[in-house]
């Protein structure tokens, strides 16, 4: 027995995350082959494990899409980081035991700045479209997408594609053993980043006096506090320690 690798390369739109999710979906099916017994009888226990660790391999995925995944001007859904994905088989019977994700190269460039006609990473928009009132509430994201700096201050219209991808990251999230408070807590930091977007700065001092625009001392405006306020509160950080944090430069 040898291990094999598949390499999927290509340049974009050319169909390399859904050639990902073909192969992945048919390695996770043909395992299910390998808990029917010679009497063509199947293992209903085994079955019932083996069809559980392919719902979380398949679920992996949606949910790398959602955080990882943009609209292009070429593609809708291209992939801005690099994965390699490794699925383990028992050598004996062929089942699926486990899998492991490293993602390497993330755009993050693309969190703070995007050109015009492309879009942020999926699941800032599938929140703010899929979620419900109460929800939207609690993370302070009621205003929508024209509100926030990192997703462009541009209005947009609610996609039915966001929202039915909202409920499948939700559904992927559970099917990986996540609970509600663990879901709820991923969205708050997401919730977070946008606030944390919506901070801005001015320089201290004069800015009419001598040496205006050579100050290397700023200070966070106070029209940006509430975004501060709301960014610590979702992640449970002392606001005064992460004003420190982002107004001390370190050499």
């Amino acid at each position: 027995v040898r291990d094999q690798s598949i390499i999927i390369s290509g340049e974009s739109g050319a169909g390399k995350t859904e050639a990902t999710k073909i192969i992945m979906k048919y390695l996770a099916r043909i395992t299910k082959k390998a808990v029917i017994g010679e009497t063509g009888s199947p293992d209903k226990s085994a079955s019932a494990d083996v069809t559980s660790l392919e719902d979380r391999v398949l679920s992996s995925n949606p949910l790398l899409e959602s955080f990882g995944n943009a609209r292009t001007l070429r593609n809708d859904n291209s992939s801005r980081f690099g994965k390699f994905i490794e699925i383990s088989f028992n050598t004996t019977s062929g089942m699926i035991i486990g899998a492991s994700i490293s993602n390497y190269l993330l755009e993050k460039t693309r969190i703070t700045t995007q050109i015009e006609g492309e879009r942020n990473y999926h699941i800032f928009y599938q929140l703010l479209t899929g979620a419900d009132e109460a929800l939207l509430e609690e993370l302070d994201l009621t205003a929508g997408v024209a509100a926030f700096r990192y997703l462009g201050n541009r209005s947009a219209q609610k996609s039915r594609r966001d929202v039915k991808g909202f409920e499948e990251t939700k559904d992927c999230l559970s099917q990986i053993g996540l609970s509600d408070d663990d879901q709820k807590l991923i969205l708050s930091f997401v919730a977070a980043t946008l606030h944390l977007g919506n901070i801005e700065f001015e320089e201290t001092g004069d800015p009419d006096g001598e040496g205006a625009g050579e100050s290397e001392n700023a200070r966070i405006t106070d029209a940006s506090l509430p975004s501060l306020n709301k960014a610590c509160a979702l992640l449970g950080l002392n606001e005064d320690e992460v004003k420190e944090a982002i107004l001390t430069k370190l050499l």
